[in-house]
């Protein structure tokens, strides 16, 4: 009697063992099957980043310096294809550009226009269904805030290093926060140019 009892707890155990391998195998496959990647927020931004300076016409590899030589270059020809894009919707959708039409942001980050131009409502649908051409306006907003800030910093730089009081006094303004104001752009006219 006492082998039999003892023959089949032996018997039990090896399948519990069995069955509990069985089990963690399982459990392990689907977790293997199951991977999930988790980006952190830095990694992130540094792939918005590296997209926002590929957008605009900037080489960039994570990790070197961008110049503000780069920054212009990049506003430069950003800004060129940009308007030679809307001049193109533009006459595909006989809009004048005399008088020049004048482009800015709202609060929101809507292209507008700037001012009583005639076909302003027209105007400001076409960003609304053209949104990739909206988001080339607003990258070229930043980009340009980005490069008066590098060329306000070296302005800085040079005073500060002849007389560090006088450079102070002088770019206060960057130490309480700039005072940027509203970019616009002129498409049309004699005057296809960006300005803030």
């Amino acid at each position: 009697m006492i082998n039999s009892v003892q023959s089949t707890y032996a018997t039990q155990s090896v399948n519990e063992v069995q069955q509990s391998r069985t089990k963690a195998q399982n459990i392990q496959q689907d977790q293997q099957s199951g991977d999930k990647v988790t980006i952190s927020d830095s990694a992130k931004t540094l792939a918005s980043i590296g997209s926002f300076f590929s957008d605009m016409n900037i080489p960039y590899t994570p990790g070197q310096s961008i110049s503000l030589d780069d920054l212009k270059t990049g506003l430069e020809t950003s800004t060129k294809k940009f308007q030679d894009d809307v001049n193109v919707l533009f006459l595909q959708n006989d809009i004048s550009t005399d008088p020049p039409v004048e482009l800015t942001t709202d609060h929101s980050g809507n292209v507008r226009v700037k001012g009583d131009h005639p076909q302003k409502e027209k105007i400001e649908q076409l960003f609304q269904d053209n949104p990739d051409l909206a988001n080339d306006f607003r990258g070229i907003s930043g980009l340009n805030s980005l490069v008066e800030a590098g060329e306000e910093y070296l302005g800085f730089a040079k005073a500060y290093e002849k007389n560090p009081y006088e450079a102070v006094a002088k770019y206060s303004h960057i130490f309480n926060g700039m005072n940027v104001e509203q970019f616009s752009m002129l498409i049309g006219g004699d005057a296809s140019v960006a300005k803030t």
